[in-house]
């Protein structure tokens, strides 16, 4: 290897070497701003599950996060934004945990009604349930958008063919009634939980049975029939023990 090769040889491996330490660095930094992203997230998670929005600053986020108050413009946009990004990762932890319910309809129903609850007491009705007439539009759009996808779900395991708009009504008006009546069990003083739980299912599927007495068209599926034998057969089990 001649002079000139060398000193290219060596300014090559001068490259790499400075290339190489620029990526850790890069590395590091991209790690340490979403380790900054997800405890503000977690802090206005904490924040706003407790107070209203109006309540929280972004100054008492950013010293629970640990991170200056100017990083919540950075990574979000602002305090508003923010608090969309925590209504959004609720509602996909929510997801989440629905997706990983396994066992019978009904088991599932009772699980997945369990977890609500569970999201519910632990945020507050703030961040998981529909906003009132007069919201952000972001937000209205925001929880449509995955009350929806709870809606196609349920249509998913209830419904084999012949998906009507009617059945598409009357689930997202039996969502309602679980938001509603969630509401109201919170203010209780005597609030009884398996209940709360008994009402809300009874509820859903004579809502199911009404619609499909109103269209004959829609078939059930197989879990569904088996879930309604189930609660048929529990409440008749329960009056006769009663009598």
């Amino acid at each position: 290897m001649n002079l000139v090769q060398e000193v290219g040889y060596a300014a090559a491996v001068g490259k790499v070497e400075r290339d190489s330490k620029s990526g850790v660095r890069t590395v590091q930094v991209n790690r340490r701003g979403r380790e900054s992203r997800a405890a503000l997230l977690d802090a206005g998670r904490n924040a706003f599950s407790t107070k209203r929005y109006e309540e929280v600053s972004i100054a008492e986020i950013a010293a629970a996060a640990g991170a200056a108050v100017g990083s919540i413009g950075y990574h979000f946009g602002g305090k508003y934004e923010l608090y969309l990004a925590v209504h959004e990762a609720v509602f996909e932890d929510f997801w989440g945990r629905l997706q990983e319910l396994r066992g019978s309809a009904m088991q599932r129903l009772t699980q997945g009604f369990g977890i609500y609850l569970d999201f519910v007491q632990q945020h507050g009705t703030a961040l998981i349930m529909t906003p009132r007439t007069g919201a952000d539009e972001r937000l209205l759009a925001q929880h449509e958008r995955h009350r929806d996808r709870l809606v196609a779900a349920l249509l998913t395991e209830i419904v084999s063919a012949g998906g009507s708009s009617a059945i598409r009504i009357a689930m997202d008006g039996w969502l309602a009634f679980v938001e509603g009546a969630t509401a109201r069990w919170l203010t209780e003083p005597d609030s009884d939980r398996v209940q709360l739980q008994s009402l809300v299912l009874a509820a859903g599927f004579a809502t199911v049975q009404t619609t499909l007495t109103l269209d004959p068209s829609i078939t059930l599926t197989s879990r569904t029939i088996a879930a309604l034998l189930d609660l048929h057969g529990g409440q008749r089990t329960e009056r006769t023990e009663k009598s």
